[in-house]
């Protein structure tokens, strides 16, 4: 195994996590599909920009991910569980097809992400 090293990395990343996602969790692949409607022709490459951005430090993502996380909420209260599950199968994704620095790198990023997203859905006083 090896690093993340380039885009065409992040992209394996990406794409083998949320595969994995829609086979592993019934609960999540319903909030993406059938409450977000995630069109994923757009979403992932999106995906790839987010990740890109985050591991390498590419200015490459444009968007506001709170923003979409607080509409979905809006939809469907999230969970504290939906994030926890979240976690396990990025991680174990990582685990599975990366080793080293970049890789420990994006479990790190993914706990940041989840824990801000959940502080400001989940844990929010309204």
């Amino acid at each position: 195994m090896k690093d993340l090293e380039s885009r065409e990395d992040i992209i394996k990343l990406v794409k083998t996590f949320y595969d994995v996602l829609q086979k592993e969790s019934e609960e999540l692949n319903t909030l993406f599909n059938d409450v977000a409607k995630v069109d994923w022709g757009s979403h992932l490459p999106k995906m790839y920009d987010f990740w890109e951005t985050l591991i390498f430090h590419k200015a490459v993502y444009k968007g506001n991910p709170m923003k979409v996380h607080l509409h979905l909420h809006s939809l469907q209260k999230l969970k504290k569980e939906n994030f926890e599950v979240w976690l396990v199968l990025f991680k174990r994704t990582v685990d599975e097809l990366f080793i080293g620095e970049k890789a420990e790198l994006a479990k790190r990023r993914a706990d940041s992400v989840a824990t801000s997203i959940q502080l400001n859905t989940v844990y929010k006083k309204q």
